[in-house]
């Protein structure tokens, strides 16, 4: 199931790119020549947010974190970008701001948490113990 998570974030989130190939394959490129690009996937559900929206976070010792909140699913999911790998984080109950949670209960693995234009990454080892991984980040 992550991994079909994983690939529906992607799709969600790819930035726009050139596919005249997969067009020319497809019967579908322009005949002018010209590069066909596909427009980023934000879509609207209903008359309420965006049902994806892209943060970057800017945190301490220069790290940078890109994530892709996941609005239209159940529960809300975001998938969080760190170093080359991509972590999907489900969301789960807290008492202020945003809180998601790798396993989906926050008992061990990654931990996202946001308020406002802030965020925190923690891991969370198999005893319990909190280790902070990135702390200060703030959304462009």
């Amino acid at each position: 199931m992550r991994r079909a998570l994983f690939g529906a974030a992607l799709a969600c989130v790819a930035l726009a790119g050139p596919v005249a190939a997969q067009d020319a394959a497809q019967g579908t490129a322009p005949d002018d020549g010209s590069v066909k690009r596909l427009e980023p996937l934000n879509p609207i559900v209903g008359d309420g947010p965006p049902a994806v929206v892209n943060a970057t976070y800017h945190c301490e010792r220069g790290a940078e974190v890109h994530a892709a909140y996941l609005n239209d699913t159940d529960p809300q999911r975001v998938v969080v970008f760190l170093q080359g790998r991509q972590v999907v984080m489900s969301h789960i109950r807290s008492a202020d701001g945003a809180k998601y949670a790798e396993d989906g209960e926050g008992e061990a693995g990654y931990v996202w948490w946001t308020r406002g234009a802030q965020a925190m990454l923690d891991w969370i080892a198999e005893d319990g113990e909190v280790q902070p991984l990135l702390r200060a980040c703030r959304q462009e």
